[in-house]
């Protein structure tokens, strides 16, 4: 089993704000602009609270004229309003990030874990939504997706899923879509934390101490490597990037990176 760490969700460049943790400890990833989408801001809803109006408090200079629809992807929560009734969760991926899973060989019964850049919100006495002053914005890991099925013909992608950003646009070089066997989104807890407490960059990670371990590597990151440093092995993880495929070359690391994913999954 191979894992990934894919990076999605608003942030400084797309978007301009992290995504918010709700008062309730929802981890709700916000989709980034896409003028090619044809699903609006407007259309989405989480517990009956408009995508766009989440957007608006949380960012009230977000040009909604420029970005009017977005890129819901990976399309994972339950729940959602805005979707079409025959709906079914996937994940789409293109261009080198594709090529770059390909490469890795990662296939079915790999097990995506999506994480992006999230702050606390708390509710203003007028009822609005706002983030927390002072609170960091850290990288945190919000759901995920065991792959059960991988498509990559263009006419299955559009057929099947249509209202899907990678279904309206399937002449992307590379255009996969990912389907899952098991899939979901979590709720805080503090290991699904990846960026190390107490310091101001996002991008220094603390992960277990297994990373450190000669046998376990992680892709894209160049010459970064684990570290063992504070009980936890510390990455200072690529600036940009979207997906991280973590491989192992013992049965024992395996075992132990297996366990670690089960343990977010039960306790996110």
């Amino acid at each position: 089993m191979k894992v990934i760490l894919s990076r999605k969700g608003m942030d400084s460049r797309a978007g301009g704000i992290p995504s918010p943790i709700l008062p309730d400890g929802t981890l709700l990833s916000l989709p980034i602009p896409d003028g090619t989408s044809g699903k609006p801001y407007g259309e989405l809803s989480y517990k009956g609270q408009n995508y766009q109006e989440i957007i608006r408090q949380l960012h009230p200079s977000f040009d909604f004229a420029k970005n009017q629809t977005c890129h819901l992807d990976p399309d994972i929560y339950d729940g959602l309003g805005g979707r079409p009734a025959k709906w079914k969760p996937a994940f789409g991926q293109c261009d080198a990030s594709a090529r770059h899973l390909d490469n890795m060989g990662v296939d079915v019964g790999d097990v995506f874990l999506f994480y992006g850049m999230f702050k606390r919100t708390e509710y203003q006495p007028d009822g609005t939504l706002g983030f927390v002053r002072g609170a960091p914005i850290q990288h945190i890991i919000y759901g995920y997706m065991k792959v059960g099925e991988i498509l990559r013909e263009e006419q299955e992608i559009s057929r099947h899923y249509p209202w899907h950003p990678h279904g309206v646009n399937t002449n992307r070089p590379y255009n996969r879509l990912y389907l899952p066997d098991t899939y979901g989104t979590f709720q805080y807890t503090a290991p699904l934390v990846l960026t190390k407490p107490g310091q101001d960059s996002r991008r220094l990670w603390a992960l277990p101490a297994f990373f450190a371990e000669n046998g376990i590597s992680i892709s894209w990151q160049g010459e970064n490597k684990p570290i063992l440093k504070d009980g936890c092995a510390e990455l200072n993880s690529a600036c940009r990037g979207q997906e991280f495929v973590i491989t192992t070359s013992t049965a024992e690391l395996q075992q132990k990176l297996a366990d670690w994913v089960d343990s977010l999954i039960n306790r996110g």
